[in-house]
């Protein structure tokens, strides 16, 4: 089947985009995606935005500050598309990529909460983590990948957009491999199972993936199951981590692990695990509202709508 017309007209621009990127500075992109990000105001992109949080943070928030916080996220967007066209670069030639990862090392830091991560990656069992669509999460797997933890993230890889290319091309440019969210979770497994690390978003609603409904703000959401999968199948805590703009630069952070309730039985153990998981990511975005994904429909599926069908059944109709 030819590729939806809209996917291929945005791979394309987003290729051109990248291409010419290559020759401009990065302060002079900086400065054209901004504007953009100022012009977005005018689009279904702050409507969403806007809806999000007032549907999250009802009365605690003043329009004012929804309005705020809603050109706060426009402008760390165009942020976010700048870097990672810097990003890209790194798959043009071996100097490029020492060149970002370069800038890696001197932009982003380590918390001193991520030291447990790095004692069970020296252990050698897996290293199972879990992160949201905050701060520049792009980054992480490479600077997770330049302290040691090699391994594979497990991303949204469209067969029919071809935009999710680059950013699988991306990623690979800095070392860091892609493993589909449908792929058979022996290839998924087989990662942790190695001894590697291996990171999953799972922050937002993806109804062709199996998942259950817990609350996110209060609200009953369309939850991912795979990290309570992922972890009961290999016996490994959930590491929730997460990467977040402090200043021009980043800073990681981690969590304390999360393990399921053996007393549980496995669906109740798998709620427990997920409302624990999404309480930290609302504190994260609590913390930092201004660089979470909030123009995503995260609550669009209501209980009983749309259930998604389990990993066994789905992978014929991605294809």
């Amino acid at each position: 089947m030819a590729d939806p017309l809209r996917r291929v007209v945005r791979a394309r621009v987003l290729r051109a985009v990248g291409a010419c990127a290559r020759f401009l500075p990065r302060s002079v992109a900086g400065a054209f995606l901004r504007c953009l990000a100022h012009a977005a105001r005018l689009t279904r992109f702050e409507t969403a935005i806007k809806n999000n949080l007032e549907r999250a943070m009802g009365s605690t928030l003043s329009p004012s500050q929804r309005r705020k916080i809603a050109r706060e996220v426009r402008l760390f967007s165009a942020r976010l598309i700048e870097e990672w066209l810097f990003l890209a670069r790194a798959s043009a030639s071996g100097r490029s990529r020492a060149k970002v990862e370069a800038w890696i090392r001197s932009n982003v830091a380590f918390d001193r909460s991520c030291e447990p991560i790095f004692e069970a990656a020296r252990a050698g069992r897996g290293l199972l983590i879990a992160t949201a669509h905050l701060g520049n999460w792009e980054l992480l797997a490479t600077a997770l990948r330049l302290r040691g933890l090699d391994g594979a993230v497990v991303g949204l890889r469209k067969h029919r957009d071809p935009s999710s290319d680059w950013l699988v091309a991306m990623r690979a440019g800095l070392g860091v491999r892609t493993i589909p969210q449908d792929a058979p979770p022996r290839e998924i497994l087989g990662v942790l199972r190695s001894g590697a690390t291996l990171g999953i978003l799972c922050d937002l609603e993806v109804r062709r993936l199996a998942g259950m409904h817990v609350p996110f703000f209060g609200i009953e959401a369309l939850t991912q199951t795979a990290p309570a999968a992922l972890s009961r199948a290999s016996r490994l805590p959930i590491h929730p981590v997460r990467i977040v703009a402090r200043g021009r630069g980043y800073l990681i952070l981690a969590e304390e692990a999360l393990k399921a309730d053996a007393s549980l039985a496995r669906e109740a153990a798998t709620a427990d695990v997920l409302r624990r998981l999404n309480a930290v990511y609302e504190r994260w975005i609590r913390e930092d509202p201004s660089q979470w994904a909030w123009h995503q429909p995260r609550w669009r599926t209501g209980p009983g709508e749309r259930e998604a069908p389990p990993l066994h059944s789905r992978r014929g109709a991605a294809e």
